[in-house]
């Protein structure tokens, strides 16, 4: 009899465990949504306005509408009625410093707020409440539309607030040593969602779940491909794929990086040095950068590794470490955006 007992027992028990797996993929980590108990929810209800209204058009902009949508739908079970103008009824006006001042201009706050920085604010107009959610630009607006969901999710009081925030670093990058063969180097987690057999994937639709997850957290950009770099990502046949990733990320302020192989000028250029004093690599550089802009005008910069784990650099040719960064970052100057060299 103890067989069949043990079949019987255990038959429910794969049953249940079948069906909390399916229930919970982790594909949302930590932007679930949840709906609230009852009795929590009710409170909230009280206090989230039943309008939106959306000040501006930049797609983070755009990204931060959608999300207050999604979260106060999942959260609260409520749908928030989408307005272009302020109603004379309580609203979640949402908008950048300039936009609102523009549109709205007593609903701007009165003191500036640093780059990507936001403001939650509630704010009375005759004898009605609004709910300010801004940014000093559509980065930090959707930063700022983050944070108004945590508190519902974390059950924090909305009641008169005046939170301002802003990051503590202008540089939040995240760097990826995915190979474009779509191997990723010191991986744990599977393949690359960006790269695949020398390609960029087609589908492109877990980049965008990446992108939403990396803006709730406040991350500004991503180096896409490994420190030990493949020439081959600054090819021209390969820039348009690179900019479909870029492209991607755009629309949750998340921008891209590339990281480079010093030794691309002899391995794609056809150059027979990669010389960083070299006239004809100085002219590489200044042209590659050009066409990777061309390809990526928003693109936050370049990481550059040499002379480390066995990468060519500039002691190949006697030349310095200054050398080997600064003939990519004086390519690099007229875009204002940022080499990291290792």
């Amino acid at each position: 009899m103890a067989a069949p007992r043990s079949v019987l027992l255990g038959f429910p028990m794969a049953l249940l465990l079948s069906v909390t797996a399916s229930a919970e993929t982790g594909n949302d980590a930590w932007l679930r949504y949840e709906a609230l108990d009852e009795s929590v929810a009710v409170s909230y209800r009280d206090r989230v306005p039943a309008v939106l209204v959306t000040l501006g058009s930049d797609l983070p902009v755009v990204s931060a509408r959608d999300e207050l949508v999604r979260g106060i739908r999942g959260m609260l079970g409520r749908t928030l009625r989408l307005e272009s103008a302020v109603p004379e009824e309580s609203a979640i006006l949402l908008g950048t410093v300039s936009d609102i001042r523009a549109m709205a201009p007593e609903f701007a706050p009165d003191s500036e707020i640093p780059e990507d920085g936001f403001l939650l604010r509630t704010v009375q107009h005759n004898f009605v409440s609004y709910t300010i959610v801004t940014g000093s630009n559509d980065r930090g607006v959707l930063y700022g539309a983050f944070a108004y969901l945590r508190k519902i999710a974390l059950h924090q009081s909305l009641a008169g607030l005046d939170r301002q925030e802003s990051p503590y670093s202008p540089i939040r990058w995240i760097n990826h040593w995915d190979n474009i063969d779509g191997t990723i180097e010191r991986g744990y987690g599977g393949r690359s969602l960006f790269w695949d057999n020398d390609r960029v994937h087609n589908d492109l639709s877990r980049v965008t779940d990446y992108a939403r997850f990396l803006a709730s957290l406040g991350i500004g950009a991503v180096s896409i491909n490994n420190v030990n770099a493949n020439s081959r990502v600054i090819e021209a046949d390969m820039l348009p794929d690179v900019a479909r990733i870029a492209e991607a990320f755009r629309p949750w302020g998340v921008r891209i990086a590339l990281s480079l192989d010093f030794g691309s000028p002899m391995r794609i250029g056809g150059l027979d040095t990669f010389d960083p004093l070299d006239p004809a690599v100085v002219e590489f550089w200044e042209n590659t950068v050009d066409e990777v802009y061309a390809a990526v005008p928003d693109l936050a910069g370049f990481v550059l590794k040499a002379d480390s784990e066995g990468r060519v650099g500039p002691s190949a040719y006697g030349r310095t470490h200054a050398d080997a960064a600064n003939v990519i970052a004086r390519a690099l100057q007229p875009y204002g955006e940022t080499i990291f060299y290792r």
